[in-house]
């Protein structure tokens, strides 16, 4: 029992630590796409948590606005969107959708 308690621990610092390092460059996006084969999945998992002002410090102004739902688009050229949901409580990235405009 106490062992599964410190792991437990453990792994929540780790996951906790994970948000507070350095969010990735919005120009590697297509690196870690075809480099390391990111997924919807991966993109989600480092993003998600981090504050709306924290991704627009890293990234910029995004290029547009989701109408009708909390998210902003990012244009990595013309073939790549990165999307990011967040939650209106608390401004952090719940979902991310990094695809074609063609979505």
């Amino acid at each position: 029992m106490k062992r599964i308690l410190i792991l437990a621990l453990a792994c929540v610092l780790l996951l906790t630590g994970c948000k507070s390092g350095k969010i990735f460059q919005l120009n590697e996006v297509d690196a870690l796409i075809s480099e390391k084969g990111y997924g919807k999945e991966e993109f989600t998992q480092a993003l998600a948590g981090r504050s709306r002002a924290d991704i627009v410090d890293a990234w910029g102004e995004p290029n547009g606005r989701l109408s009708g739902m909390y998210g902003d688009i990012w244009m990595t050229g013309e073939e790549l969107w990165v999307v990011l949901y967040y939650d209106r409580a608390d401004d952090k990235v719940t979902d991310v959708i990094v695809g074609t405009p063609d979505l």
